[in-house]
């Protein structure tokens, strides 16, 4: 079961859902297909437990514990965007899965709204501890929370590089980050972003070197 998954979803991400087919999954397992089918009857099948799998550990990224420091806010940028790069098949293809499966639709509307829910208290904290001064209307920190999840699903599909190493998913990671950063700039000051991006970079590293 696991080894299905795994497969499946790095097929996925590196050739797109629609270009794979289930006798292609089995087929790397070394399985016939009636015995993959046996597990799950559908490709659909394989996806949905993919996007339930995302849903489950997005949930877990954004119940960490919330702390308005620079270090631990980079921390959970890191941890939510490297997330969304392990499956970022599903946003690649968010905008055909979205409007072709509702079940599928569901899923997407419920991580959006935890994920944007997470970056508004984060936001707020930032604020509550005067490292992010109070932010004017008409802007918000549920508008920038929105406008932020709007930027990390677009950058998901414009930072596609073609594989899928340790070395593409850390340019991902950090570009989403510093596009992350960037919306936060014109609000925090300049010591608070140095903090930021300094701690994004030192996190990165470190999980590239212990991948390697």
């Amino acid at each position: 079961y696991e080894r299905i998954l795994s497969t499946a979803l790095k097929l996925f991400n590196a050739n797109g859902v629609e270009r794979v087919p289930i006798y292609k999954i089995a087929s790397d397992l070394g399985i016939s297909p009636g015995n993959l089918t046996y597990h799950f009857a559908r490709k659909q099948d394989i996806l949905y437990s993919l996007i339930d799998r995302l849903e489950a550990e997005a949930a877990e990224v954004l119940a960490s514990p919330r702390n308005p420091g620079a270090k631990e806010l980079a921390l959970y940028i890191v941890n939510l965007f490297s997330l969304m790069w392990r499956y970022h098949f599903f946003f690649e293809s968010l905008t055909y899965f979205t409007a072709t499966d509702e079940r599928i639709a569901q899923s997407y509307q419920r991580i959006m709204q935890t994920a944007i829910k997470g970056s508004i208290q984060r936001i707020e904290d930032a604020i509550a501890c005067g490292d992010i001064p109070a932010i004017i209307e008409p802007n918000s920190p549920k508008i920038l929370g929105e406008n932020m999840w709007a930027v990390w699903v677009n950058r998901l599909g414009v930072v596609r590089p073609g594989s899928d190493d340790e070395g593409d998913h850390a340019t991902a990671v950090y570009d989403c980050a510093v596009h992350h950063i960037s919306l936060i700039q014109p609000y925090a000051s300049r010591t608070y972003i140095s903090r930021l991006h300094d701690a994004v970079q030192e996190i990165i590293s470190a999980d590239v070197n212990v991948a390697a």
